[in-house]
């Protein structure tokens, strides 16, 4: 008959629990570095007169829109869900100034971003509301990341050199509120 000797236990004992503690360290260490790169991006929120980050959105009918290609427009961009309780008001409000600026030739650029929101019910969504202007989504927060979005809806607008001009952060309750902050968008150039 063979018996361990309690100094073989002791020995096994040490290297199971310096492996535990080598792996909690590391654990801790990857929570640590995860948490430092969340919040540090997510402390500066983007400003008025600063230049946004350009991004490129694969729209749901197909097309690639990049926002560095529309300078010279005052560029809209509403990030939006079809789960948000404010944006369904907002969308036919947005759609009726989108639809004025078409019809008077102007150069100003909708962009509907769909923050993490399933396709079809952002296509629904989209339907119900007639929305026409360019519309795609935004399933991995890749875009509103860039735009330090926090809740939807909201709103950047960017004048034709590029810079921030206006953000509203909840929803646009008159087509006036919308013109309004598109002129002064078009003053700061």
């Amino acid at each position: 008959m063979a018996y361990n000797t309690s100094s073989s236990v002791r020995g096994s004992n040490r290297k199971k629990i310096f492996w535990l503690a080598l792996a909690a360290v590391f654990a801790i260490s990857l929570l640590v570095l995860l948490g430092v790169e969340l919040f540090s991006e997510r402390d500066e929120a983007l400003t008025i007169g600063q230049s946004p980050p350009d991004f490129i959105l694969h729209t749901y009918t197909g097309n690639v829109i990049q926002t560095a290609a529309l300078r010279g427009q005052i560029v809209v961009i509403n990030f939006w869900s079809s789960w948000c309780t404010t944006c369904d008001e907002e969308a036919q409000i947005l759609q009726e100034a989108w639809s004025v600026y078409q019809s008077q030739g102007e150069s100003v650029f909708f962009i509907g971003v769909a923050y993490m929101d399933t396709e079809p019910d952002a296509l629904a969504f989209l339907e119900t509301y007639g929305v026409t202007y360019v519309n795609g989504p935004d399933l991995r927060g890749e875009i509103s990341h860039l735009y330090r979005v926090s809740s939807v809806p909201e709103t950047y607008i960017i004048d034709g050199k590029g810079v921030l001009r206006a953000v509203k952060i909840g929803p646009f309750t008159t087509t006036e509120e919308i013109f309004n902050a598109i002129a002064n968008a078009a003053v700061g150039e």
